[in-house]
Protein backbone atom coordinates (compact mmCIF):
# COMPACT_ATOMS: atom_id res chain seq x y z
CA UNK A 1 0.00 0.00 0.00
CA UNK A 2 1.03 3.47 -0.82
CA UNK A 3 0.44 6.95 0.48
CA UNK A 4 -2.53 8.61 0.65
CA UNK A 5 -3.29 11.27 -1.75
CA UNK A 6 -5.87 14.54 -1.29
CA UNK A 7 -7.83 16.74 -4.07
CA UNK A 8 -7.91 20.37 -3.01
CA UNK A 9 -12.00 21.62 -3.04
CA UNK A 10 -11.90 25.31 -3.09
CA UNK A 11 -14.66 26.28 -1.51
CA UNK A 12 -14.78 30.02 -2.01
CA UNK A 13 -14.74 29.77 -6.16
CA UNK A 14 -17.37 26.34 -5.65
CA UNK A 15 -20.73 26.76 -6.34
CA UNK A 16 -22.42 24.97 -3.05
CA UNK A 17 -25.98 23.27 -3.31
CA UNK A 18 -28.43 24.76 -1.33
CA UNK A 19 -30.05 21.84 0.70
CA UNK A 20 -32.19 21.88 3.96
CA UNK A 21 -30.79 20.77 7.39
CA UNK A 22 -32.49 17.08 6.62
CA UNK A 23 -30.23 16.07 3.46
CA UNK A 24 -28.00 13.37 3.55
CA UNK A 25 -24.45 15.43 2.98
CA UNK A 26 -24.01 12.98 -0.01
CA UNK A 27 -26.91 14.80 -1.74
CA UNK A 28 -24.94 18.37 -0.87
CA UNK A 29 -21.77 16.64 -2.27
CA UNK A 30 -23.39 15.31 -5.76
CA UNK A 31 -25.48 18.27 -6.76
CA UNK A 32 -22.63 20.96 -5.72
CA UNK A 33 -20.72 22.10 -8.71
CA UNK A 34 -16.97 21.97 -7.19
CA UNK A 35 -14.01 23.62 -8.63
CA UNK A 36 -10.51 21.45 -7.68
CA UNK A 37 -7.14 22.81 -7.71
CA UNK A 38 -4.99 21.75 -10.39
CA UNK A 39 -1.52 20.30 -9.88
CA UNK A 40 1.24 22.04 -8.42
CA UNK A 41 -0.97 24.69 -7.22
CA UNK A 42 -1.49 26.08 -10.57
CA UNK A 43 -5.27 27.76 -10.75
CA UNK A 44 -8.05 25.69 -10.50
CA UNK A 45 -10.52 23.13 -12.47
CA UNK A 46 -13.69 22.30 -12.42
CA UNK A 47 -12.82 18.94 -13.88
CA UNK A 48 -12.36 16.58 -11.51
CA UNK A 49 -10.18 14.27 -13.91
CA UNK A 50 -7.47 17.51 -14.10
CA UNK A 51 -7.72 18.14 -10.49
CA UNK A 52 -4.33 17.84 -8.60
CA UNK A 53 -3.43 15.71 -6.32
CA UNK A 54 -1.82 16.20 -3.08
CA UNK A 55 0.56 14.67 -0.03
CA UNK A 56 0.04 15.41 3.34
CA UNK A 57 3.55 16.77 3.37
CA UNK A 58 2.12 19.26 0.48
CA UNK A 59 -0.88 19.88 2.14
CA UNK A 60 1.13 21.18 5.04
CA UNK A 61 2.66 24.01 2.55
CA UNK A 62 -0.49 24.91 1.07
CA UNK A 63 -2.17 28.19 2.25
CA UNK A 64 -5.56 29.69 3.22
CA UNK A 65 -7.85 31.02 5.98
CA UNK A 66 -9.90 28.61 7.62
CA UNK A 67 -13.03 27.66 5.49
CA UNK A 68 -10.99 28.25 2.68
CA UNK A 69 -10.82 24.41 1.19
CA UNK A 70 -11.45 20.78 1.82
CA UNK A 71 -9.81 17.55 1.10
CA UNK A 72 -10.77 14.92 -0.59
CA UNK A 73 -9.11 11.86 -0.13
CA UNK A 74 -8.31 9.49 -3.16
CA UNK A 75 -7.16 5.91 -3.12
CA UNK A 76 -3.64 5.14 -2.48
CA UNK A 77 -1.45 5.48 -4.60
CA UNK A 78 2.49 3.86 -5.25
CA UNK A 79 5.50 5.37 -5.12
CA UNK A 80 6.25 6.94 -8.56
CA UNK A 81 2.38 6.66 -9.21
CA UNK A 82 -0.33 9.77 -9.52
Amino acid sequence: MGERKYRIICLKRSQLATKGKDCYISDWYNESNLVYWKPNRAGYTDQYCDAGVYSLEELADCAGWFGDWLIEPTSYFRDGEE
